[in-house]
């Protein structure tokens, strides 16, 4: 069985990336030139990107978007990220 606390580590990771990362577009959208804003969310697009790279390569695709297709659809076979979690 593959490491459940690494998958909810990551999960974690990627929800509070995905939150910083929507609050800071907010602010950018009454703000968009202010460099230090465009700065934090370069760094935290990084982290999510990061951290869905290392999901995907450990656990499988967390969106059928992120399937690697090439001649099988492996969206079903891992648990989907909603299921078997307490994320």
């Amino acid at each position: 069985m593959k490491n459940n606390a690494n998958r909810l580590k990551l999960m974690k990771i990627i929800n509070q990336a995905s939150f910083a990362m929507d609050d800071v577009k907010l602010f950018l959208d009454t703000h968009p030139s202010c460099s230090e804003a465009i700065e934090y969310y370069k760094k935290v697009k990084k982290i999510r990107m990061d951290a869905v790279d290392e999901y995907t390569r450990e656990f499988g695709p967390i969106t059928s978007y992120d399937v690697d297709v090439k001649d099988y659809w492996n969206w079903n076979d891992s648990p989907l990220p909603w299921e078997g979690g307490n994320c």
